[in-house]
């Protein structure tokens, strides 16, 4: 079984496009979790309740890691998506993920392609060592050199229970992703990227100016960030 975890704040039709992305095309036995987190629209809050298989909000907003890590303990899938609600998932998206899981022993993680993937500095495809320019197979990241935004991540949950779920020492948002791939590294997994997959990622669609500035935005980013390479100076130490 398949556990879909996203948190959403207001955005009713940013949430809304992902939730009927969603239904049309998962194929298989799954749960949609909406985590609210915070949201001041009544509305938007009213279909995150009625959507979704199981809902939990918080009266104000938290951090996003103690977010996703409340959607991860209500859920029982044996495999757990820990999506951003600005994403639209195209038909059959799951099976070749699953595989990817599967037909690797160490794998915790595997992740689709994304734009914003693509197109983001260090992040950018042609950075990855091992990428199949044919996307016709998925790869895997070299443990401690590359990484992977969290905008689409598709976990075991033996590996997530393994390392305990995203770190919530990272404030509101920024580089908890970062974290958790570290996590899995240091714990024996591998983390694949399955270019077979293209998610939409729309990107910074749920931090809108009532949820976060762009001040904010950028304050809490360089924050985390450094507090990111300060847990893990042995392979950050040129990173910028």
């Amino acid at each position: 079984m398949l556990s879909i975890v996203a948190v959403v704040i207001n955005n009713l039709e940013v949430t809304r496009r992902f939730v009927s992305s969603v239904r049309q095309y998962t194929d298989g036995e799954y749960e949609l979790i909406l985590i609210d987190n915070g949201s001041n629209d009544e509305g938007a809050s009213d279909y995150f309740k009625k959507v979704a298989e199981k809902y939990y909000r918080f009266e104000k907003i938290i951090d996003l890691a103690k977010a996703w890590n409340k959607g991860i303990e209500l859920s029982r899938g044996e495999y757990i998506a820990v999506v951003n609600n600005d994403v639209v998932v195209p038909p059959n998206w799951f099976k070749p993920l699953k595989e990817t899981l599967d037909s690797h022993k160490k794998a915790g993680m595997v992740s689709p392609i994304t734009y914003w993937l693509i197109r983001d500095g260090f992040f950018k495809y042609e950075a990855f060592n091992n990428f199949d320019k044919t996307f016709s197979k998925p790869f895997k990241l070299e443990r401690f050199k590359e990484v992977i935004w969290g905008e689409f991540c598709v976990f075991k949950r033996n590996a997530l229970k393994e390392v305990g779920g995203y770190c919530e020492l990272y404030k509101r948002f920024g580089a908890e992703d970062l974290e958790i791939c570290f996590q899995l590294f240091s714990k024996g997994f591998d983390i694949y990227i399955d270019p077979r997959i293209f998610i939409y990622h729309q990107g910074g669609a749920s931090q809108i100016p009532d949820i976060a500035s762009e001040e904010e935005i950028k304050k809490y980013n360089e924050s985390n960030f450094e507090l990111f390479k300060s847990r893990w100076p042995k392979y950050t130490k040129d990173w910028k």
